[in-house]
């Protein structure tokens, strides 16, 4: 759990740190989802901050969601572990407990994704869906799902943030 795995085995999208941190600094609230077991994807995610000197991801964003954990605010949790993406409840889960952002308000609430099974998790939960090329999202037969297709994080700041 501390983050301590190979080194140089995190490649950051490009502009993937100012993305963030420009979306925190409009005070857009950020979740990060993921079905990975939290054994396995918190210590990548703690490499992850690390290599990009970004701090405790747990003081970052406003909810985490992994498999094998229930969800509590500065906590990481999720129902992922009995029902991965493309279950819903993930993103549902997240927007709802999480972040505080009840269903009916989820049209101010945007998943950008980069696989098919999290398009679909993302639509099923109702959200506008943000799909990023680099993932299997085309070869998935999934990129129709997707409200908009962006092919790096500066074309999605421009979405979001006009």
């Amino acid at each position: 759990m501390k983050g301590k795995g190979r080194a140089n085995a995190f490649t950051p999208a490009e502009g993937l740190k100012d993305f963030l941190y420009t979306l925190k600094e409009k005070g857009i609230k950020i979740g990060l989802v993921t079905s990975g077991l939290y054994e396995k994807a918190m210590p990548e995610i703690i490499s992850a901050f690390n290599t990009l000197g970004m701090g405790d991801p747990k003081d970052f964003y406003d909810a985490i969601i992994s498999a094998g954990f229930p969800l509590g605010k500065g906590r990481v949790g999720t129902l992922g572990e009995l029902s991965p993406k493309p279950h819903p409840w993930l993103y549902a889960e997240t927007s709802n407990v999480g972040l505080g952002i009840p269903f009916s308000e989820r049209n101010s609430v945007v998943g950008i994704e980069d696989s098919g099974a999290g398009v679909c998790s993302v639509r099923l939960a109702g959200f506008t869906t943000i799909g990023i090329s680099g993932g299997n999202i085309e070869s998935s037969g999934t990129k129709d799902f997707c409200q908009h297709y962006k092919e790096n994080l500066s074309e999605i700041a421009k979405l979001i943030l006009g």
